[in-house]
């Protein structure tokens, strides 16, 4: 008779609740609290503006130089955002900023070192200057836009070209 009764039971509680999702409840007294469509054009919730990494300026990565340890380069641009542990020698920087209005943008720095622990090569998308972080982390109108996929690479050649181009023209 026990076995029988948790048997009705359990069939019972199954077949309820089995049911719930089929069944559409709604009061139509409750109709008051949707909002006109035009209240919603109207009123935004507040969006406050992301801005998540780190934040690598132009002035920085112009300080960077292939040859530097890699204590120089995190005293330069701080502890990296990316410490890949199957990847040692290499370091990612990566800076996202989501505005409030406008388009979210995501700015990457990645340098690369040798065994001994020596900067060979990095490479970057477009960075902002000074100005221009300052302007964004206090959520003013900048007009920097950082365009995916524009990466610049330097390694030893690269580096020894422009030195001798900046050296030349001094």
């Amino acid at each position: 008779m026990l076995k029988k009764c948790i048997l009705a039971t359990s069939s019972v509680a199954i077949l309820s609740l089995t049911g719930c999702s089929s069944f559409n409840f709604s009061m139509p007294s409750m109709d008051w609290l949707s909002l006109p469509e035009g209240i919603t054009d109207f009123v935004e919730p507040y969006r406050p503006d992301v801005h998540q990494g780190n934040l690598v300026t132009n002035e920085q990565v112009e300080q960077l130089h292939v040859g530097m340890t890699q204590m120089q380069v995190q005293f330069l641009l701080g502890v990296p955002l990316l410490r890949d542990m199957f990847h040692q020698n290499r370091w990612d920087y990566v800076y996202y900023v989501n505005p409030r209005g406008g388009e979210a943008q995501k700015r990457r720095l990645t340098v690369f070192f040798d065994e001994s622990g020596r900067l060979a090569k990095y490479e970057y998308t477009a960075m902002p200057s000074e100005t221009q972080a300052d302007q964004m982390i206090l959520g003013h109108e900048t007009d920097f836009d950082a365009k995916a996929g524009n990466v610049t690479s330097v390694d030893q050649a690269s580096q020894t070209k422009n030195d001798i181009e900046r050296n030349a023209a001094l």
